[in-house]
């Protein structure tokens, strides 16, 4: 710092001293600012140090504070996915050793204790796999998706409930980039529930109570509430309907603009309109489509001819009472049977109660389903969420699972979706029928098949043959439970029996060869469209059931499926070890990114301690300069220039 010189000849006292003053304030400053920047190791401490280089810094700090947060995601999520990855191997090796328990067993020459032993060892491994279904990494169950804090895989209604979330969890590590930390527990272990859609149509009557929000309107794009005018002819009526929230509303509306004796009411399907004698009603638009939406959009020709709106379809919510539904016919009362595995409840509804109770009542039973509304809003479905069980659903003696359309065995129920999709097997071309049946006066006759796709065909297969043959043998369904029963009313004093021929599997693969109940005019056969929902622990049950019964079919065809399995956790292995992989990359370029960050934040921040040094040295000696002159020009009087 260069000293600049003082000219103290003949000036006063007072300047001198605020000259001095200012030179030495000034060298102060510069000197505390050098030390400043010596001390903390960076030359730009506050924002006034330099404003410029202060808002680059804050930029690059916050950028080096991402690439920080960003790394440590990934960090986390390599961790998270080694742990998967070795779970993953760890599964792949139990399914190798099932598959060679199931590979051994197929022989025919197995005793029964060594299938007893055998099922025994895959029962204990079900829940060794169970307990890698809910590994954890740092307090995170790894296959639970998005409910991470829970156990994805939990025992329950003789099998295994997957309640963790289908969506994995995701992680952020570069600006704008979501990575999945998981892999799908349902892809791998299973879980995705199977069920029955309900195949009935509902649809609830038109209420008063019914909300406008629920109608899909008589063009199906819902109601869009506004303005709408009605005449009788004489009085015309301009009537805002935008605060209605219920049909209710709407009637009530249209009442209340006193249009002459026009009168609205509701119809189990819409709006009607009544005219007076000399009416001529018009109803037409507003400004809005509410008139075309609510159906009644239309011009009656002819004095006192009513209007009849247009159905507006209303869609089950939970609020649609049980009595409104079938357009008002309601539902049988006598309930119906809901079996899951070992575990049966009779749920008894009530037309006084409305969905909701009844979604409550099946869901809140303890049989591992769910029960809801479809996305269509028109009927109900209900869902197995455990694997290793099998849901049906029958009658109670009435027809409540039918009005619903959720009986698991009904006459519409295609042959083919029978045993869990294999179908049922007949005879070929050209035999003389699937079965025998001999009725309680020993009258036999053959029954064939041939052409039926439905139970329903079936049951006239069977019906047709007994009137052909004059026996007295119906087929139809069960009235309790579910099944085809098999009725001889006649009296004879034999007993009704079946055989199957021509080596065909129907009279089995329709239940009817383990009937669930039998008498001497009577036989009621089992429901074989019970619903399993897919998944390894359901394939690992059905091995165990088959080993400890000896269904080397049923060995089979389960080792079959947990190949497929098998298959599934080696690809996955492979996924979580590529993500890793990937995960790797993105850290090492991650890396350098905040290197060379890190190298521009110091090169604008930190201090060059030469430099600094060297001027630290150079401002006190200037500072030393400045006291000595001071103080020598303070000892000078007036004497000394005259």
């Amino acid at each position: 710092m260069a000293i600049l010189p003082v000219n103290i000849a003949r000036v006063s006292d007072l300047l001198k001293s605020n000259v001095f003053d200012s030179s030495i304030n000034g060298t102060q400053a510069q000197l505390l600012q050098v030390q400043n920047e010596l001390s903390t190791g960076k030359q730009v401490n506050q924002p006034s140090d330099n404003p410029s280089a202060a808002a680059a810094i804050l930029a690059i700090q916050k950028t080096l504070s991402q690439g920080t947060a960003y790394a440590t995601n990934i960090q986390t999520a390599q961790s998270q996915l080694g742990v998967t990855e070795n779970s993953l191997s760890n599964l792949s090796n139990l399914l190798l050793q099932v598959q060679n328990i199931a590979s051994k067993d197929v022989n025919t020459g197995t005793s029964p204790s060594q299938l007893q032993g055998d099922a025994q060892i895959v029962n204990s491994l079900i829940t060794e796999i169970q307990s890698l279904a809910n590994t954890q990494s740092n307090g995170v169950y790894v296959f639970g998706g998005g409910k991470s804090n829970s156990q994805p895989y939990v025992s329950g209604v003789g099998g295994i409930q997957f309640v963790g979330s289908t969506n994995p969890l995701q992680t952020q590590v570069s600006s704008g980039i979501l990575t999945p930390t998981e892999i799908s527990g349902p892809s791998v272990f299973g879980g995705l529930s199977a069920g029955i859609t309900g195949t009935a149509t509902l649809a609830p009557a038109t209420l008063a109570s019914t909300q406008i929000s629920s109608l899909a309107g008589a063009n199906g794009d819902g109601v869009r509430l506004g303005n709408i005018q009605v005449s009788d002819g004489t009085t015309t009526a301009t009537i805002n309907l935008s605060s209605a929230q219920t049909l209710g509303d709407v009637v009530s509306d249209i009442n209340a603009a006193g249009v002459g004796v026009l009168t609205a009411s509701l119809s189990a399907n819409g709006i009607n309109l009544s005219a007076g004698p000399s009416d001529n009603i018009s109803v037409s638009e507003s400004g809005s489509t509410t008139a075309s939406d609510l159906g009644i959009i239309t011009s009656v020709s002819g004095a006192g001819s009513n209007l009849t709106g247009s159905a507006i379809n209303p869609s089950i919510t939970p609020f649609t009472p049980l009595s409104s539904l079938l357009g008002g016919a309601g539902i049988d009362p006598s309930g119906f049977i809901i079996t899951n595995g070992a575990q049966s409840k009779t749920i008894t509804p009530s037309n006084g109660d409305d969905v909701e109770s009844l979604l409550n009542s099946i869901n809140g039973a303890g049989l591992g389903v769910l029960a809801s509304i479809n996305s269509a809003g028109n009927g109900i479905n209900i869902q197995n969420i455990t694997q290793g069980t099998s849901l049906t659903i029958g009658e109670n003696g009435g027809a409540t699972a039918t009005n619903l359309g959720i009986r698991s065995f009904s006459a519409s129920t295609s042959l083919s979706d029978l045993n869990n999709g294999k179908g049922v097997g007949t005879p070929a071309a050209g035999s003389t029928g699937d079965f025998t049946l001999t009725d309680t006066n020993g009258l036999a006759f053959n029954v064939s098949l041939a052409g039926a796709t439905t139970v329903q065909g079936v049951l006239d297969a069977i019906n047709v043959a007994a009137a052909t043959a004059g026996s007295g043998v119906v087929a139809g369904l069960a009235t309790t439970g579910n099944g085809i029963s098999l009725s001889d009313p006649s009296g004879g004093p034999g007993n009704l029996s079946l055989q199957a021929i021509n080596s065909s599997t129907a009279a089995a693969d329709l239940g009817l060869s383990s009937p669930t109940s039998t008498s001497a005019s009577s036989i009621t056969g089992s429901d074989v469209n019970g619903q399993e929902t897919p998944g390894l622990f359901s394939n690992l049950q059905s091995l165990a059931n088959a080993l400890q019964t000896g269904d080397v079919a049923g060995i089979t065809s389960a080792a079959a499926k947990l190949q497929n399995d098998y298959t599934n956790a080696t690809d996955a292995n492979g996924l979580a070890g590529a993500k890793i992989q990937e995960l790797q990359n993105l850290s090492s370029t991650l890396s350098s990114q905040n290197l060379a960050t890190q190298t521009l934040l110091s090169n604008i921040q930190d201090t060059n301690m030469t430099t600094a040094i060297s001027q630290f040295q150079t401002l006190q000696a200037a500072l030393q300069g400045a006291l000595l002159t001071t103080s020598k020009s303070q000892s000078l009087s007036l004497l000394n220039y005259l």
